[in-house]
């Protein structure tokens, strides 16, 4: 095979999925911060603002990991994943939109723990 024909292993959809689903968990955790700033829920969500804009800063060194490829960056997110989801128990009621981002945490989790056994295998 020559190298104007070899390609490169690439890590593929899942990837790239995983990718845009931490996107929408940055954008969506700094959109909640921006929501209760403008409804004057601040001072009572203090602690939800301030969980949510760390998550949010994992989630970006988390994505910056997983642009370059390095091997660390879905353990991150499967980390973060996990640790909000049981903070949010904690701190929050638990009502059916719990279980709707119960199942969305369970989704990020299998596919980074994916993304991490595929870029294992990578050299």
């Amino acid at each position: 095979m020559n190298a104007m024909t070899a390609k490169a292993a690439g890590l593929g959809l899942i990837h790239k999925i995983l990718m845009f689903f931490i996107i929408i968990n940055i954008i969506g955790d700094i959109g909640n911060v921006a929501l209760w700033w403008a409804i004057g829920a601040f001072n009572e969500r203090i602690a939800g603002i301030i969980i949510l804009l760390i998550v949010a800063a994992v989630y970006v060194i988390a994505l910056f990991g997983l642009l370059r490829k390095l091997k660390w960056a879905p353990l991150l997110v499967i980390a973060i994943s996990v640790a909000n989801r049981a903070l949010a128990f904690v701190i929050y009621l638990v009502s059916p939109a719990f279980a709707f981002w119960a199942v969305w945490t369970v989704i990020i989790v299998v596919l980074a723990y994916l993304d991490w056994r595929k870029m294992k295998s990578l050299p």
